[in-house]
């Protein structure tokens, strides 16, 4: 049973900004994909899951880049859970440039969902399956959870659209930071980007729900939340920084 992997990733434009920076969402997209090839390599495959009536969720993450790769460069990502927490499984992620000089790392908490409920639940079968990482340290503190600034907020109503969901019938947890930067808008990014961030996930959006968000900023940091009526769904804060 491996306890890390390491995948590496050519970055294409297709993963990053009109800047040629790492998109964040992108960020995301690769700690999903390569947390799933870790855990296909448990056994725990999707088809393995599905038959087992489990999927896993993402609950937080944390991320923090200390540079922000570009275009044509290439990523090593190592993905390895640590001992999970009672109905959470924490699992970190390195980054590190061709060289292997770290680029930043992250922190992300996962819960297993029962398909058919749509909620929480626990198992130990897949718990048997994964690897005794108690030796190993997650690469920064848990995720917190995400406080909104003061002040007046930007708001936005619409519907998620058709490529905003995936396999598991909801809004895929990568989509919210798109939303972000797409709120912050052309003119804050021009000449900041996003290299630290944080996103709560609260609870799952499904098709036809209709989210409004709200953004407020004081000087470079900001929160971005998502409500669906009064129930919030999800939050995020990050601070922007000039770009290299």
């Amino acid at each position: 049973m491996e306890k890390k992997r390491e995948t590496r990733l050519l970055l294409r434009t297709c993963n990053c900004d009109m800047y040629g920076s790492w998109r964040p969402s992108a960020i995301l997209e690769a700690m999903q994909e390569t947390a799933g090839e870790h855990s296909a390599l448990c056994g725990l495959t999707t088809p393995v899951m599905t038959e087992m009536g489990l999927a896993w969720v993402v609950s937080r993450v944390k991320v923090q880049m200390q540079r922000l790769p570009k275009v044509g460069e290439t990523v090593c990502i190592e993905p390895y859970p640590t001992p999970n927490r009672h109905m959470f499984f924490p699992r970190t992620h390195i980054f590190r440039d061709g060289e292997g000089k770290v680029l930043g790392s992250a922190n992300s908490l996962w819960m297993l969902m029962d398909i058919q409920s749509r909620r929480v639940t626990q198992s130990s079968e897949v718990i048997a399956r994964l690897p005794d990482n108690s030796d190993l340290k997650p690469a920064l503190g848990l995720p917190a959870t995400v406080r909104a600034l003061d002040g007046e907020a930007e708001q936005k109503v619409f519907q998620p659209a058709f490529t905003d969901f995936d396999t598991n019938l909801h809004v895929n947890n990568t989509k919210y930071l798109d939303w972000c930067l797409n709120a912050l808008g052309h003119e804050r990014l021009a000449d900041q980007c996003l290299k630290s961030f944080d996103v709560n996930y609260d609870a799952e959006i499904l098709p036809g729900t209709e989210v409004r968000t709200e953004l407020k900023l004081q000087e470079n940091r900001f929160s971005f939340f998502g409500f669906a009526g009064d129930k919030q769904h999800f939050a995020v804060s990050g601070t922007l920084e000039t770009r290299e």
